[in-house]
């Protein structure tokens, strides 16, 4: 690439199967995307294979943004570091106790998530802050310095600090913290007041520790890559994505690993909000497909959805995160038969390695890449050129599944194919018509290496009128990553009567979060850069255990017409997502919230050149025979090269258009247009 240093900007984003990698223009506007299998055992290896594959010039490198899977895999693999938790005496427990609900009332065989600290390790100190943040009783440092030797006997070096009462006032944490700094240096500390300002005992503690177990190993996965980078003569900084759909300093992410459990995942939301924006679509599904999961998430009215509760494997996480529902669901899921001779497919994948059958690596069982192959949706020479698909391997691999229910080698492929939609469109509803969404007032853009083959299918299935295939779906996560801005969060809990809050104190607490939080972002770019602030405030109705998030008007003096205005604000969207409201019954503040964005230079995508409606003849690569409906049999389908389509061109389904990283399946019923920035849309005819 030949424009000036300072227009050169990388993500990398680690899959489960493949590491992508989009090197971004930004004078000229064009992209450049690579893939290489992940590394499970080195990720750096894959890191440094994608970058020397693409002959990027670190020095040259103006920004690279990274989204990774360590702080997640590292959780869900049980891999973390041994912790320990100091806590305020008399509360040692309570990691353990949780709450008292079951997610599931009618599951028999529920079982509380078992602690990551064991009681022998968690330790109290006599201290106590009240609600309000007044110190009740002094700290006993003694009982501190007790506690690190305690831990230190013990090979302890991930300690985690919650104490009672902490978010009104840190004061205790950051003495504690201070201590252990002084007399542990080696330990790593993670401090509940530094990620966590607001109350729910069990969810901070919780929080807390997960962030301790998983940051050794992300932080010395950070630092070795730093150090690659620099080795390579990459000198700007290193930004990490967020779960929250921002960036932020390879510094913080390494003291706040908990950030970016779902980094990867959040990087597409971003981009899918991003290009539903430039198309004029305000409310988008993403839909992520990739080699091991599918992960799907909604912006609306033109803002993605961003939660600061989520649970995994049981344990609740409260940080902000974009509401991603996933689901065991990818082009590498294992179909099996169960005991009962039902045909399953997932959670289990082939990964990257051995892979799918198909891939020649040694792998054995059949796939939903397998079956996608069989059916003629895909091409042998699908993966960019970098992998020879073989269909004798994919053949032989679902033969094994079919023999065992049954049916035909393609009649298994088909029912393969089938059941893996099924279980996304579940996925789909989750994250729609369980929020008091509906599917059909929203496009759906569709990316991830397997997305853009099951759309049109899900589209059908949900009622969808429009699919949008971006560009780059293959490595969309890794171009939103390029798209987001640094982004921090701040929340402080305030609960009082809505009637009675002073809305003076209210937002005077709103600026003081928005002061601390440009002092954070200006710390990070290392100067000054734009920065805009959204409001929220959480509220119930009186007497209810959980919030609604509502956000705060900007542009207004903050007095009592803009709280009614909110009140009615929260009484609406309690009916959307509760299915009911109450306009009478008195509400109560809890939280306060402000989210914090330090604008980067924004990303464009360049304008391809305009056609007619028919393509040009270069673009029509082959033709195949496609089975769509089992019983129907084979259509001839033309395959399109898509680096080849122009603006204004339309092809009618059924077809595939294949390029680098993905194949976009066109079914009958269908009809697609390329947009002047190249995304592919697609609607149903009738629709």
């Amino acid at each position: 690439m030949d424009a000036p240093a300072d227009a050169r900007r990388c993500a990398v984003d680690i899959g489960g199967t493949f590491t992508d990698l989009v090197l971004v223009d930004t004078h000229t506007g064009s992209l450049y995307i690579e893939k290489t299998p992940t590394t499970p055992d080195n990720l750096w290896t894959g890191i440094a294979d994608g970058l020397r594959r693409a002959q990027v010039d670190a020095a040259a490198l103006a920004m690279l943004v990274h989204g990774t899977t360590v702080g997640l895999n590292t959780f869900l693999e049980k891999k973390g570091a041994p912790v320990g938790l100091i806590t305020t005496a008399g509360f040692r427990d309570v990691y353990e106790i949780g709450r008292v609900n079951r997610i599931d009332m009618y599951d028999l065989f529920y079982r509380k998530p078992e602690p990551l600290v064991p009681r022998e390790h968690r330790l109290e100190v006599r201290e106590r802050i009240g609600p309000a943040g007044e110190v009740i009783e002094p700290l006993v440092e003694d009982d501190v310095r007790a506690a690190a030797d305690h831990f230190r006997r013990h090979g302890i070096r991930a300690i985690a600090v919650c104490l009672l009462h902490s978010y009104a006032n840190p004061a205790h944490e950051e003495r504690v913290a201070a201590l252990l700094a002084e007399c542990y240096p080696e330990a790593q500390v993670s401090v509940s007041s530094r990620l966590v300002r607001e109350w729910r005992e069990y969810e901070r503690t919780s929080t807390t520790v997960i962030n301790a177990y998983i940051a050794p190993r992300v932080s010395a996965y950070l630092a070795e890559m730093e150090a690659g980078l620099a080795g390579m003569g990459y000198r700007r900084p290193l930004f990490i994505h967020k779960s929250s759909g921002g960036v932020m300093s390879v510094r913080t992410a390494q003291a706040q690993p908990v950030h970016t459990i779902m980094s990867g995942p959040a990087g597409g939301s971003v981009a899918a909000a991003f290009v539903g924006r430039q198309l004029g679509f305000e409310n988008v599904i993403a839909f992520d497909m990739g080699g091991t999961s599918t992960d799907v998430s909604v912006a609306w009215q033109g803002e993605l959805r961003v939660t600061a509760e989520a649970k995994f494997e049981r344990h609740p996480v409260m940080v902000p995160m974009v509401d991603i529902h996933s689901v065991g669901a990818g082009g590498g899921s294992i179909a099996w038969v169960d005991p009962q001779g039902a045909l399953q497919v997932g959670p289990q994948s082939a990964g990257s390695v051995p892979g799918p059958a198909c891939y020649g690596r040694g792998g054995r069982e059949a796939t939903v890449t397998d079956a996608n192959l069989l059916l003629g949706r895909l091409r042998p020479a699908s993966l960019g050129g970098a992998m020879t698909l073989d269909r004798d391997l994919a053949r032989e691999a679902v033969a094994a599944v079919a023999r065992s229910v049954g049916l035909d080698v393609t009649a298994a492929a088909a029912g393969i194919i089938r059941i893996v939609n099924t279980k996304m469109s579940h996925a789909i509803r989750a994250i729609t018509v369980e929020r008091g969404l509906d599917p059909k007032d929203f496009a759906l853009v569709a990316f991830g290496g397997a997305g853009p083959m099951h759309a049109c299918a899900l589209a059908e299935e949900l009622n969808v009128a429009r699919v949008v295939v971006p560009v780059l779906p293959g490595a969309f996560s890794a171009l939103g990553m390029l798209a987001g801005d640094v982004r921090h969060d701040a929340v402080r809990t305030r609960p009082q009567p809505t009637e009675a809050a002073d809305p003076a104190s209210l937002a005077g607490e709103f600026e003081a979060m928005e002061q601390e939080l440009a002092a954070v972002i200006a710390d990070e770019v290392g100067g000054q850069v734009p920065v805009d602030f959204q409001r929220f405030i959480e509220m119930r109705y009186a007497g209810q255990e959980y919030v609604v998030r509502v956000p705060v008007p900007a542009g207004r003096p903050f007095d009592r017409d803009l709280l009614a205005d909110v009140r009615a604000d929260f009484d609406r969207l309690h009916e959307q997502a509760y299915g009911h409201a109450s306009s009478t019954e008195p509400t109560e503040i809890i939280n306060l919230r402000v989210a914090a964005f330090g604008r980067l230079p924004r990303l464009e995508l360049p304008p391809l050149p305009a056609g007619g409606e028919a393509p040009p003849d270069s673009a029509l690569i082959d033709r195949v025979e496609c089975i769509f409906d089992h019983a129907a049999g084979p259509l001839p389908t033309p395959v399109y090269a898509r680096e080849e389509l122009l603006a204004g061109n339309r092809l009618p389904g059924p077809a595939i258009v294949v390029e680098k990283g993905a194949t976009t399946v066109l079914n009958p019923g269908f009809h697609l247009t390329v947009s002047e920035r190249g995304h592919l849309v697609i609607d149903r005819e009738g629709r």
